[in-house]
């Protein structure tokens, strides 16, 4: 069996080579859990932002909107700066504005100056994005993919988390107290992180931000490792979230009926991918990234037959989810893996254009989705997973090609 391993590692950036405490990752892990649940905050609190505002619930939704368009923003304009600027003073200013915006947000007297301060929490707590990458720089060669597979899982966990605890929170206390949570959360993890991170030698980049900026086009032009594993994971995530954002709609309507909180009990099983990780990282560290991807991909295409046979049978409709919950964890811990090892110097701007990539593939699926549930039912939205799964596939072979290239193949 003919397998890879990832690229030899060029010399390595600022950050490596430093002193790292045993809790460092541990402890990144949390805080990344921490600061994109803000990000997911709204979600379960729209009915008590409407009732305790005065607003339709459907503009509630606002808060949601604005809050996932600053994480897009704040991944795209802060993040890079983790290429050119000392990651200690970075993070201590997007946690501290992060703190400050969930503050804001707690006092808000109307519904547009808490979309405003979710758009502001949304676009300084993109901390994970900064994380994930300087994690990658300081771990050993040898673990480099377990550790971000670590990282992933906490990001996981708060993704999760933030709609649970936030509505029971919500429920019990208030909105308000939710966001107070958050920003008091955010704050203790924040210093943690701060005080636990590498202290860095200045960085000797002379790049302007409008170059840092300019950079990222280029850097998708130039490297073919960075395209490949913008599509590989673009086209796994878009049929994730295909079926993630229509499923609500089966589990609500017959044959199930379930009611709107035990639906979103389903988001639960979504912590398999988490689970998972750990064994991913340990095995992308010794073979390579390219098999997990393969096998993720593949995933997500039986799970796209799983979900149609769902539609009137619960036992396949968990497997489905539990499926490609996994395929997704595994993909994004494989393909953030390899771009990493293969763009040591500018990790930061790579995974912004992975990201970014990510996120409107995310978006543009989810709207062909309500299209297709919309035209064609729940099979047609398993239909596009499918599709979407085998244009994935597509890519592999072109990617295997050029690993084979550029670092030996093993046999093992």
């Amino acid at each position: 069996m003919t397998t890879t391993r990832t690229p030899p590692n060029p010399p390595l950036p600022a950050a490596a080579g430093l002193p790292v405490r045993p809790l460092l990752f541990a402890v990144m892990a949390i805080c990344s859990g921490v600061t994109v649940a803000n990000v997911y905050l709204a979600q379960p609190l729209l009915t008590l932002f409407a009732r305790s505002l005065d607003v339709a619930p459907s503009s509630a939704g606002l808060v949601v909107t604005c809050a996932q368009f600053g994480y897009a923003a704040g991944i795209l304009f802060l993040v890079p700066l983790g290429d050119v600027r000392r990651r200690r003073p970075l993070l201590t200013g997007m946690l501290t504005a992060t703190v400050l915006a969930l503050l804001l947000g707690a006092v808000a007297p109307s519904l547009s100056l808490l979309a405003a301060a979710a758009a502001l929490a949304g676009g300084f707590t993109v901390v994970p994005q900064v994380l994930v990458p300087l994690a990658a720089e300081l771990a050993p060669p040898t673990r480099r993919a377990s550790v971000v597979a670590g990282v992933q899982i906490g990001l996981m966990t708060g993704i999760i988390g933030s709609r649970v605890i936030g509505g029971a929170v919500g429920e019990a206390l208030g909105w308000r107290a939710v966001y107070l949570l958050a920003a008091a959360l955010t704050a203790a993890s924040g210093v943690l992180t701060v005080a636990l991170v590498p202290r860095e030698p200045a960085r000797t980049s002379t790049l302007g931000y409008g170059q840092l900026l300019a950079s990222l086009p280029r850097l998708l032009r130039s490297e073919p490792a960075l395209r490949q594993s913008c599509l590989l994971h673009a086209s796994l995530f878009g049929a994730y979230n295909a079926t993630w954002t229509s499923l609500v709609l089966v589990l609500t309507h017959a044959p199930y009926h379930f009611g709107t909180a035990a639906a979103g009990l389903f988001g639960v099983l979504g912590l398999a991918g988490a689970f998972a990780a750990p064994w991913a990282g340990r095995f992308i560290d010794r073979r390579g990234a390219l098999p997990i991807i393969g096998t993720a991909l593949v995933l997500t295409l039986v799970s796209a037959g799983a979900y149609a046979l769902g539609r009137n049978l619960l036992a396949f409709m968990i497997v489905a989810i539990i499926a490609v919950n996994v395929a997704a964890q595994w993909s994004q811990i494989a393909n953030q893996a390899r771009i990493f090892a293969y763009l040591p110097d500018a990790r930061s701007r790579a995974n912004t254009v992975y990201m970014v990539a990510v996120f409107l593939s995310g978006a543009i699926c989810a709207a062909a989705a309500a299209a297709c549930y919309g035209s064609l039912g729940w099979l047609g939205v398993c239909g596009l997973q499918a599709v979407l799964a085998v244009a994935g596939l597509a890519v592999l072979p072109f990617a295997r090609r050029y690993d084979r290239r550029h670092h030996t193949a093993v046999t093992g």
